[in-house]
């Protein structure tokens, strides 16, 4: 049967085994089988972190046989050496896409042979690596086509490098850096300089904002996706421009207790037909008003995110809910006074796949039963004791719906009473 498969499956197939197999096992079955596993396209992802088996001359003998991968993946590869890094940036010139995030080998060295061998390069993810510093931000300067950078938690970055890099780098239209605590207003003001007319996507870590830098972001006019972290710091005046952000795709601002009613309506005052996915967590001061200013001007969401905003109730979620009909996914975890709006899930949101309405003590067991049976496609994550049947009683990581604090304090517990329907 398999003798008979075309190329281009046989191409597929290829592609989700190991690159280890492929050299020693697949190759060696047939001439065919062999063409196939060499093809371009079976090796244009060069996978070595779930497949953090292959060791270091394993890893050269691969480089050395299929030099062409435009796709590399090096996450939390401790166990290279320096030398290797290298070696591989100089044999793999047709890289297009690299993620070398916490790699603690990172350095001002490898970033200079990447800059040097990869001329290609689109995209750069070095999250969470320790040893990626200003100099490192000035030599990837030299990258003249990279176009997404992805810093996050690289916490010696500051604005004198985040300043280089929006200044030197004509194409770059994506840039994340959320964690990196040291980064003020004054890097907002140069990405508003250099980048006013090209970033479509920015993430920022709030720490150390205020809301005159914020509110500056409002003249980024062609940007899609904005997600700000911890907005502790931030109140109403930062958001009340946001409206002029008229492409806006996705808007995430996580740990905003200081927001209120006012300002969402005021970021929402606007028709947003592009915007698909909403984030607003942990804050006190959205309240019905505030829910349905955003349903009444994004029609098109499908996916809202509303955790531990624990002043909506049944009555704004309910005309929320209507205005919606293309509604995806909803989590509104320890949204503690809602109830019966469940009920109408079926009836307003029949696309829905995701709930999460954890910690949402009112909302009944029999009345989540009866949606899920309405809606079969429907994913619902909880923590009571619903007595489901065996297919669906399956424990769910309490954890992945904690809010940063409280994962912080319990890191990998699972809650004991976590229960779960349809399988989430």
């Amino acid at each position: 049967m398999i003798k008979h498969l075309s190329e281009e499956l046989l191409v597929k197939i290829f592609s989700f085994i190991s690159p280890l197999e492929l050299i020693d096992q697949v190759g060696l079955v047939c001439k065919r089988w062999r063409k196939v596993s060499c093809d371009s396209k079976v090796w244009a992802t060069l996978d070595l972190y779930h497949h953090h088996n292959i060791r270091e001359s394993q890893v050269r003998r691969m480089v050395r046989l299929h030099p062409h991968p435009t796709r590399l993946i090096l996450r939390y590869r401790h166990d290279l050496s320096d030398r290797t890094f290298v070696w591989c940036f100089f044999h793999l010139k047709h890289l297009r896409t690299l993620d070398l995030s916490h790699c603690r080998q990172v350095n001002p060295r490898i970033i200079s042979a990447i800059v040097q061998f990869c001329k290609n390069l689109r995209h750069l993810n070095v999250d969470g690596c320790p040893g990626f510093d200003n100099e490192c931000l000035l030599i990837l300067t030299g990258c003249r086509k990279l176009r997404h950078l992805s810093f996050s938690e690289c916490e010696t970055i500051t604005d004198f490098g985040v300043n280089a890099m929006a200044s030197f780098l004509p194409k770059l239209d994506s840039v994340l850096c959320d964690g990196v605590l040291a980064l003020h207003d004054e890097f907002i003001q140069t990405m508003i300089i250099k980048k006013c007319d090209t970033i479509t996507d920015l993430q920022l870590d709030g720490g150390n904002l205020t809301d005159e830098g914020v509110e500056m972001i409002s003249e980024l006019m062609y940007l899609r996706r904005l997600r700000i972290q911890y907005c502790d710091n931030l109140t109403d005046e930062a958001i009340l421009d946001f409206h002029h952000l008229r492409y806006l795709e996705e808007l995430s601002l996580t740990r905003a207790h200081s927001f209120t009613a006012r300002g969402i309506v005021a970021a929402f005052s606007r028709p947003r037909h592009f915007i698909r996915i909403v984030e607003i967590t942990e804050c006190s001061g959205l309240d019905d008003v505030g829910i349905t200013a955003i349903g009444r001007t994004s029609p098109n969401l499908t996916h809202l995110n509303i955790s531990w905003s624990r002043n909506v109730t049944d009555e704004g979620m309910v005309s929320f809910l209507d205005r919606v009909p293309h509604l995806m996914s909803l989590k509104v975890q320890s949204v503690r006074q809602l109830c019966d709006f469940v009920l109408l899930l079926p009836v307003y949101n029949p696309c829905l796949v995701h709930l999460n309405v954890i910690s949402c003590s009112l909302i009944r067991e029999q009345d989540l039963t009866a949606v899920s049976a309405q809606l079969p496609d429907l994913e619902i994550a909880y923590n009571t004791d619903l007595g489901c049947s065996p297919k669906s009683n399956k424990i769910l990581r309490y954890f992945d719906f904690m809010s940063p604090r409280q994962f912080a304090k319990k890191k990998s517990k699972v809650g004991p009473h976590t229960s779960h329907v349809n399988n989430f």
